[in-house]
């Protein structure tokens, strides 16, 4: 990781902390603003995390109606599943490291199923694009390079 994914990482937990906080709408996990911010500029990563999660989110909810799971045993079962979408429509997804191809689509899927799809896909994207625009914003005003 370079010294400007660090910051992007940071800030987007700040930002994505804050958000929960000011809103009660998690962004799909501590560490998932930041990483997607890394992203942004490869949109079909990011819209194949999406859809990964989404996948995520439906396979949960089934699960969680039939076995009661919650708690971390519910973001176990998260994870687990977003590694098996992974595996098996691998093909269909844009190469990606293992932070957006499958971790965070699972933080992503079990905050859907638990809040629901908008609200989660707005808070993860609107503190991904905060964390991102902040960036910009300290290493212009530092006068360093990224």
């Amino acid at each position: 990781m370079t010294d400007g994914d660090v910051l992007l990482v940071a800030l987007g937990i700040a930002l994505g902390l804050f958000l929960f906080h000011r809103t009660g709408y998690s962004p799909g996990g501590i560490i998932t603003p930041g990483f997607l911010a890394m992203e942004l500029a490869s949109p079909a990563r990011v819209a194949a995390a999406f859809g990964c999660a989404v996948i995520v989110g439906a396979l949960l909810s089934l699960l969680v109606r039939g076995t009661g799971l919650y708690g971390r045993q519910r973001t176990g079962a998260a994870m687990l599943l977003a590694l098996g979408v992974k595996v098996v429509l691998g093909d269909l997804f844009p190469a990606a490291p293992a932070w957006i191809g499958w971790v965070i689509p699972g933080l992503i899927g079990a905050d859907m199923q638990r809040q629901g799809i908008v609200p989660t896909a707005a808070a993860s994207l609107a503190s991904a694009f905060a964390a991102s625009l902040a960036a910009v914003l300290l290493v212009s005003l530092s006068g360093l390079s990224p």
